[in-house]
């Protein structure tokens, strides 16, 4: 999870509410990680690559294997928040976004994550990620000392 070569591909923005924090109307620690499946989500979907057909379309699915997030400073009730992704790492049957949590008012980074998902086959085993995700996954990935996209690795 590092700042320096994040490179947002999409974010969204949001409201903190009452039924993301916790009686002391701060942030509730696991409130980021429903938001952070969200924003990666939408950007699949609008890429074509919708969680709910992709089975059907392509003959794979994705999981989450790990997630994780750091909680920088607080966030509290009726903050603006944006959460930016970013792809970190594409492998042979795996990939990992990264994301940042910033409070719009001030700038402030408030908590940053990762998301690491793995391409299943229908059998429910690990298959190579496959097309049209790969492509779009490398595209995403930060230049590599603003020289080329990093090579793939085995996950």
């Amino acid at each position: 999870m590092t700042d320096e070569r994040f490179r947002e591909v999409h974010h969204l923005d949001m409201r903190l509410s009452y039924a993301d924090c916790d009686p002391a109307r701060i942030l509730y620690f696991a409130a980021w990680f429903p938001w952070m499946e969200r924003v990666h989500t939408e950007w699949l979907y609008l890429n074509d690559l919708r969680q709910d057909t992709l089975d059907e379309r392509y003959g794979f699915r994705t999981i989450t294997r790990a997630a994780e997030c750091e909680y920088l400073v607080p966030a509290s009730l009726f903050q603006r928040v944006r959460i930016g992704l970013g792809v970190a790492h594409l492998g042979r049957t795996s990939f990992r976004w990264d994301l940042r949590m910033t409070r719009l008012d001030d700038g402030v980074a408030v908590a940053r994550g990762s998301m690491t998902l793995v391409t299943i086959g229908t059998g429910g085993s690990p298959v190579p990620v496959p097309e049209p995700l790969r492509s779009l996954v490398a595209r995403a990935l930060p230049p590599s000392n603003g020289a080329r996209t990093p090579p793939v690795t085995q996950a």
